[in-house]
């Protein structure tokens, strides 16, 4: 059964996971208005684009890694001494879950939302430049040969991956089902189509809930009054803000990462997208004149500027392992923010005490992997309907109430 006439919904959040739980309650026949501060989806376009569920969501985090990562840093992870104070709560709630991450469950919601990709890119007839097969590469081939076991991937030598393009590198992992999508194309097709479903868009104005007696009232989105059935907090990295006149907080800080993408001079200068660990740099040639690199895991809240010097690190990164590195031009730089959880699972659902509010945020580094099925679990339980997704209960909202 469908709405009924007249149902709304009203999310917050025009970012990829906004965007696809519009996205299936258009399609369920809702009424849909979404609200964003920004209008540009930077986090959703600043970002690698691989879909990846077989690979870690985010690095381990145990006390001598904290300890190290916020003095000398480790490579692409730093966290600023000044964030851990600010979020203490948060710090020791990740010391204390490291070791009881869902990770089989995550797995299964990344795969089943890469199945949920292909489906809707053969559905919209969408060009999203997508690439199947993901690599990860390693220093050592020991390295890549056990954990090739270990991700059920197919372990490749250095001989392979010097004829992908790669150098300076043992061996390496590829994951011949996962995908690559250039996620600039897949932000801007999957907001035109939305559009064209119907969805009413209010984008760069802030939103404010107000509320009462255990529901939403309404939202405050610059000088409008937004009224709706059901309210969605996808606020990404802002959603503890977002949440705080419910009294909920989702335990979301963001960690950043930044994006440079280079022109090739239509020359091909890697064959298959991947993950250079342990250094973290993701890379990919979503056309015959783009090629993206993306890094870093740094919590130093929303300051979005990276350095000179850390901007180098990332250059000497691609230096040392593109082959054909000299031949890049970069024509553009970027930064966005992963919001993430101290469990680094996601938190989706129906938020603590509240009837008509849904939350659908905490995706860490795999956002745009877990965006569809995102969309999918929070339009099953819109529906009134439990999700037929196993998994989904690692999720819940209600662990950090």
């Amino acid at each position: 059964m469908g709405p009924e006439r007249g149902s709304s919904v009203a999310i917050i959040g025009c970012g990829i996971n906004g965007l696809f739980c519009a996205y299936y309650l258009l399609k369920e026949g809702y009424s849909v208005t979404i609200i964003d501060r920004n209008k540009h989806g930077v986090t959703s376009k600043n970002n690698a684009g691989l879909l990846t569920p077989s690979l870690p969501s985010a690095p381990e985090m145990g006390y001598a890694d904290i300890a190290k990562a916020s003095t000398v840093g480790l490579g692409a992870v730093y966290i600023s001494p000044s964030q851990i104070l600010r979020n203490i709560s948060w710090f020791m709630s990740a010391l204390k879950h490291r070791k009881e991450r869902g990770g089989k469950a995550l797995m299964s919601l990344g795969s089943r939302s890469v199945e949920l990709y292909g489906q809707f890119l053969r559905k919209e007839h969408m060009d999203a430049d997508v690439i199947r097969g993901v690599g990860a590469f390693y220093e050592s081939e020991d390295d890549a040969r056990t954990l090739a076991e270990e991700y059920d991937g197919r372990f490749i030598g250095s001989s392979d991956l010097s004829g992908m393009g790669y150098t300076n590198l043992g061996g390496g992992i590829m994951f011949d089902k996962e995908l690559s999508i250039n996620s600039m194309k897949l932000f801007d097709g999957l907001r035109s189509r939305v559009r064209k479903l119907g969805a009413r868009l209010l984008l760069g104005t802030e939103a404010e809930l107000i509320c009462g007696n255990g529901s939403v009232e309404h939202i405050i989105s610059g000088s409008e009054k937004v009224t709706a059935d059901t309210y969605i907090a996808a606020g990404g990295s802002w959603s503890n803000d977002l949440l705080k006149p419910t009294g909920y907080n989702p335990m979301i800080i963001p960690a950043r990462g930044l994006v440079l993408l280079f022109s090739t001079g239509k020359q091909r200068i890697i064959s298959a997208p991947a993950l250079l660990e342990p250094e973290g740099v993701a890379v990919a040639q979503h056309s015959d004149n783009l090629f993206r690199a993306t890094s870093f895991f740094e919590f130093k809240g929303t300051k979005s500027e990276f350095s000179e010097g850390r901007k180098r690190w990332l250059l000497d990164m691609l230096e040392s392992h593109i082959i054909k590195y000299s031949r890049l031009k970069q024509i553009y730089e970027g930064s966005g923010f992963r919001p993430c959880t101290p469990d680094q699972m996601p938190v989706v659902g129906r938020v603590p005490g509240y009837s008509n509010l849904l939350i659908a945020g905490g995706q860490c580094r795999v956002g745009v992997t877990l965006a569809p099925i995102t969309g999918k679990i929070i339009t099953d339980m819109v529906n009134g309907a439990k999700p037929k997704v196993p998994g989904f209960e690692y999720l819940s909202p209600a662990r950090f109430s």
